[in-house]
């Protein structure tokens, strides 16, 4: 499926390659679904043999290695993984008043990443990206 690439402030242009993310531990599979059946690859950990029940370093060790952007909101423990991995493809922060996780807040998060990987704000992908995601 073919991507629209926002050009407003704050945004450019992208390859032609798609965000590959990773949903924490704390989102459902079926948010994982809804992802890709919007057209992004997606993984959640609680899919994931190797990663479920592992240390926010390791899931972090875990997306580089495939070059996924962790979804979380956890910002403490994650803060701590990315000092251990400085070279992470990324990190999207979700707080949870935002996108609490009731169906409709998770149904909000889905649109919002959605979103996001259609109009991708410059600097996503690259080692070390950080950003807030907003409804």
């Amino acid at each position: 499926m073919p991507s629209r690439r926002g050009s407003g402030a704050g945004r450019s242009p992208v390859p032609d390659r798609g965000i590959r993310l990773l949903l924490d531990e704390h989102y459902p599979r079926w948010l994982a679904a809804e992802l890709v059946a919007g057209g992004i690859d997606t993984q959640a950990v609680i899919e994931r043999d190797d990663l479920r029940g592992s240390t926010d370093t390791a899931v972090l060790r875990a997306a580089a290695t495939e070059t996924r952007v962790v979804v979380t909101e956890d910002v403490s423990t994650f803060a701590i993984a990315m000092a251990a991995v400085p070279e992470h493809s990324g990190v999207i922060f979700c707080h949870h008043a935002r996108f609490p996780r009731t169906r409709p807040g998770l149904v909000r998060l889905g649109h919002s990443l959605i979103r996001l990987a259609h109009e991708q704000p410059a600097g996503l992908g690259n080692p070390g990206f950080v950003w807030w995601l907003s409804p």
